[in-house]
């Protein structure tokens, strides 16, 4: 009986450790997966996106969405304004990652901005563009811009643009006025932090201005192609007849702080006139007497 019992008991030893496993290692008792080797099935993985809010933006100044992507290795994301691509970004892995899709407006206006990626719209918004400079209007104060005094107010562009209008917040400051009086407005590079070389001009005459302050818009023929840089919109007088005795004078508005420093962005000069022949010669560019900042915009339309 003794020797039963003993046998017994090693059976249960030998086939406890050797008839359980089924094919798999011995003391892991890991089930096999048909078709599989032995390896569980990989989880699917599916892209997903998020963006963040589009701000106003301004011409030519650059503007960013920023697009939170996962599971999204090898695709592009292209970013079009008005149908125009603009931007594209390539996404490189699956872990999720924020992507920066920088551009910039070429015109202003109300415009349709969407990411696209395979032919699927994933972002679509309407953009509100601003014009490059000051379209501040409040308040009742002008510089007046004669053949004799010019004005002068400069314009950061950061990326390349083609402006085809120049608007000037402005009035005539007589019913009357000389045939032969015109408004020039030029735009000019930067020469040192004052106006240099004219780069595109356009003239109107003075009676384009009324009484009371408006919008007047100068276009050009050929909108001027501006790289990134510093330019200055200067508002000058072409008199041709009787400027000895008559100087034709249009106001400017601005904005300005009279107990602020002069800054750096607004300029004058007053020309000299040999009050004989009528002739104005140029003078130095100078800062104004206090803060100031003109209603003069460069757009796109």
């Amino acid at each position: 009986m003794r020797n039963a019992i003993i046998l017994l008991l090693a059976a249960a030893l030998i086939f406890g450790c050797t008839g359980g496993t089924q094919g798999g290692t011995p003391g892991t008792n890991v089930p096999q997966i048909p078709g599989t080797g032995g390896t569980p099935p990989a989880e699917a993985c599916t892209p997903s996106y998020s963006f963040s809010e589009l701000q106003a933006g301004t011409l030519s100044e650059t503007a960013k969405v920023v697009a939170t992507v996962t599971c999204a290795d090898g695709k592009t994301l292209s970013l079009n304004v008005d149908g125009a691509e603009a931007a594209s970004v390539s996404v490189n892995g699956n872990a999720t990652q924020p992507l920066n899709i920088e551009f910039y407006p070429k015109k202003v206006g109300t415009l349709k901005v969407t990411i696209e990626s395979g032919g699927e719209t994933l972002y679509s918004r309407d953009w509100s563009v601003n014009s490059l400079g000051s379209e501040d209007i409040s308040g009742l104060d002008y510089d007046g811009a004669s053949f004799k005094e010019w004005r002068a107010m400069a314009m950061d562009v950061q990326n390349p643009i083609s402006p085809d209008r120049v608007k000037v917040y402005m009035k005539r400051i007589a019913a009357k006025s000389q045939k032969g009086t015109e408004i020039v407005v030029d735009i000019r590079k930067d020469d040192s932090g004052n106006p240099g070389d004219i780069v595109a001009s356009v003239n109107r005459p003075i009676n384009a201005t009324t009484m009371t302050d408006n919008w007047i818009n100068f276009d050009f023929d050929t909108p001027p192609a501006l790289s990134a840089g510093k330019y200055w919109v200067v508002v000058r007088i072409e008199q041709s007849e009787n400027v000895n005795l008559v100087s034709d004078v249009v106001n400017v508005h601005y904005v300005g702080d009279r107990l602020a420093d002069p800054n750096t962005y607004t300029r004058q000069m007053l020309l000299e006139v040999d009050m004989v022949n009528g002739v104005a010669s140029e003078t130095s560019w100078q800062p104004l007497s206090y803060d100031r900042t003109y209603s003069i915009v460069l757009t796109k339309k």
